[in-house]
């Protein structure tokens, strides 16, 4: 069916699950209030509600027109800059959920019968979030503009965090209630964009690329096409010629490969080409073989199979991120994978061909190697050991390689084991880190109450900047159970009381007995932090200044900020979260970390990595390193890399990790799936792209 019986009921389904997995991801970030967040839920709210209607047919100048009347007509200056910074913010939202947001596009048109229904009039897209927003900064009032455009900074950076998530859950409930996903062909002249989860990138690389190359030959059109197994044109060789261009290739194996001489490796096993040096250094490019260079006509099935394979050794061969050792395996393999292309033509359309995976658990092997890693490296070595092996059998078909694949299974469980036990001391760092987190998060809870009543901006700046460390510490040292906790609590309290106009005679006397013991516990808690003398004393100078006013009955001055107090708690005024590195050392180990200088709550959604995956990430000093993801703790998800070979223990919080990948600043290692990837850029060449 095209759409679920009860379209209405299933659009104000899909508008509460919008609204509320927006109000989670919003207050996820710690930056506005409960009533904040409903302003924002408000607006985006309006907006869902005015897409949806089936009266509208939106259009390009309907569309422009109504953005010219709602941001540029009789506003001031400063509305106008926010008005242009929230378009802005909706264009890179819009162009960083692309992918996700036009799924929901595709079953809107479908659920509002809309073909004509423009992309950026999603009912769910970063337009009526932009609208939420200008909601809640009208409900603040008087707020200083640059304080506006710096939580719109931080608001964003949340959004690119968590919206593809929240639209591909939005997708997969509109899926689950039956709404089909339009044909992009009938939307109108809107045109989605390129998604590298769209069924062209989905497509098996390797056999994309055979038949983009048989698409290249001239007359393909009118030759017999093989079953999809194969892909390409039939065979133009008979059973006699196939016998003997194997023969051939199994002579050039024996003797020699394309020049590369073969020797044996100190384990005894393997075979290392002579394109490395009896030390292990490589020395030259491996080369490739092509269907000329044998003799065979392009158009032959086995003439296809051996030029499509040629172009994917060419993409391995010249990665740079590959080191030359695993080249030579790969190469020395050349001929025997080779034979298998012209035998068995599932290795073009099974994605899961032993063949195929023996080259992608090789990538995954070597990774956290380094480049030059030497030829006589264990890992090296043992590869050499499987690929002789492989180059042996005298018949290269699925049972030889998924013997290999056994054997390189093997010797990643062996890595991995390695890496299980290295991870086991650094675990009580990841603990300790974790402690840290939850302390700050304690004291900012219990900071809420006192941030609440609006002190004035010295004694706020005093309690989340430096009061904060002293309960941190207590927290971390007694609990917050204890007697140190709550005087800590008493001493704000206190505090903020001697500030309060005091009108009563009984209550100025009160305040004048009470004062010197206040200060002193105040002053105790400032040593106790290391807080300086000269930042001690101003402070005090300004809590004098406070209560002397108070004594006065005369009320403290309310800051230019105080209409938006109710709207925005005290991460706002926090500079951004800015990543920060710093060490731990245990047991002569030590731990890098890059975390934020002030607490920052975990990410709402998983993060789309697990243990055991490597990636390239970004350090601390801007340049990338390579980690195995060993560890991801339970309670705050901090993630620990491991990297011996290059000494990398790093611990990152998850909201970097998350923002990192989102940016392309980290990646899972493509040599994790070698064989795709190669073909995958093979294709990408082959296309001119």
């Amino acid at each position: 069916m095209a759409v679920q019986s009860d379209s209405f009921h299933l659009l104000s389904d899909i508008r509460a699950l919008f609204l509320k997995h927006l109000g989670a991801l919003l207050q996820d970030s710690g930056l506005l209030s409960a009533p904040a967040i409903q302003a924002i839920q408000d607006g985006a709210g309006a907006y869902f509600d005015e897409m949806a209607s089936t009266n509208r047919r939106g259009t390009f100048a309907e569309e422009a027109s109504g953005l010219t009347s709602s941001r540029i007509t009789l506003v001031g200056e400063e509305d106008l800059e926010l008005g242009i910074r929230l378009d802005n913010m909706s264009a890179r939202l819009f162009e960083r959920t692309g992918g996700s947001l036009w799924r929901t596009h595709l079953r809107f048109v479908t659920l509002l019968r809309r073909p004509d229904l423009p992309n950026s009039a999603n009912p769910i897209g970063p337009k009526g979030i932009a609208q939420g927003l200008n909601t809640m900064f009208d409900a603040a009032g008087a707020f200083a503009i640059d304080k506006k455009l710096e939580l719109l900074d931080r608001i964003e950076a949340c959004l690119l965090e968590g919206l593809p998530a929240l639209y591909a859950e939005v997708n997969d409930f509109m899926d689950r209630g039956g709404v089909e996903a339009a044909q992009p062909s009938i939307i109108g002249s809107q045109e989605g964009p390129a998604s590298p989860e769209s069924p062209a990138t989905q497509a098996n690389a390797l056999l994309a690329l055979q038949q983009r190359l048989l698409a290249s030959v001239p007359g393909a059109a009118e030759m017999p096409q093989v079953q999809a197994g194969g892909g390409a044109a039939a065979s133009l060789l008979n059973q006699a010629t196939l016998e003997r261009l194997i023969e051939r290739l199994n002579e050039l194996d024996r003797r020699d490969t394309f020049g590369q001489k073969f020797a044996p490796t100190q384990t005894g096993g393997g075979m290392i080409p002579a394109l490395f040096t009896p030390d292990g250094d490589f020395t030259s490019q491996p080369k490739v073989l092509k269907s000329a260079q044998l003799g065979i006509p392009t158009t032959a099935n086995e003439g296809l199979a051996i030029d499509t394979l040629a172009m994917i050794f060419e993409a391995i061969f010249a990665n740079p991120a590959l080191p030359d050792a695993l080249k030579a395996v790969i190469s020395s393999l050349q001929i025997t994978l080779l034979k298998v292309a012209m035998k068995d033509s599932s290795l073009f359309a099974d994605a899961q061909h032993p063949a195929r995976l023996v080259v992608d658990r090789m990538g995954q092997a070597i990774l956290g190697l380094p480049t030059d890693v030497p030829a006589r490296h264990p890992v090296c070595a043992r590869l050499f050991d499987i690929a002789t092996r492989l180059r042996s059998e005298s018949s290269a078909d699925k049972a030889a390689f998924a013997t290999a694949l056994a054997e390189l299974d093997a010797l990643l469980a062996e890595r991995n084991a390695s890496f299980a036990a290295a991870t086991t001391p650094y675990l009580p760092l990841i603990e300790q880190l974790d402690r840290k987190d939850e302390a700050a998060q304690g004291v900012r809870l219990a900071l809420e109450k006192f941030i609440a009543t609006n002190p004035p901006a010295a004694i706020r700046t005093f309690l989340e900047q430096s009061w904060s460390r002293l309960l941190q510490t207590i927290w971390l040292e007694e609990g917050e159970q204890g007697a140190a906790w709550q005087e800590g609590l008493a001493v704000i309290d206190d505090l903020l009381w001697t500030i309060q106009p005091k009108a009563d005679p009984d209550e100025r006397k009160t305040l004048a007995r009470r004062l010197p013991e206040i200060l002193k516990r105040l002053r105790a808690g400032m040593t106790r932090i290391g807080l300086s003398a000269e930042a001690e004393s101003a402070f005090l100078d300004e809590c004098f200044e406070l209560q002397t006013r108070a004594l006065r009955a005369v009320p403290a001055a309310a800051s230019p900020e105080a209409a938006a107090a109710e709207l925005f708690p005290s991460g706002v005024s926090a500079p951004a979260g800015t990543p920060v590195s710093g060490k731990l050392e245990v047991d002569q180990r030590v731990l890098a970390t890059l975390d934020f200088a002030d607490y920052r709550p975990a990410p709402s959604r998983a993060l789309p990595v697990k243990v055991g995956d490597w990636l390239e990430i970004q350090l601390a000093d801007g340049s990338q390193g390579i980690g195995r993801l060993c560890h991801i703790s339970p309670s705050k998800r901090r993630v620990l890399f491991l990297n011996p070979e290059s000494g990398l223990a790093l611990a990152v919080h998850p909201a970097i990790l998350e923002r990192q990948l989102r940016d392309g600043e980290a990646r899972i290692s493509p040599l994790s799936t070698l064989f795709e990837t190669a073909a995958c850029v093979a294709l990408q060449q082959s296309t001119g792209r």
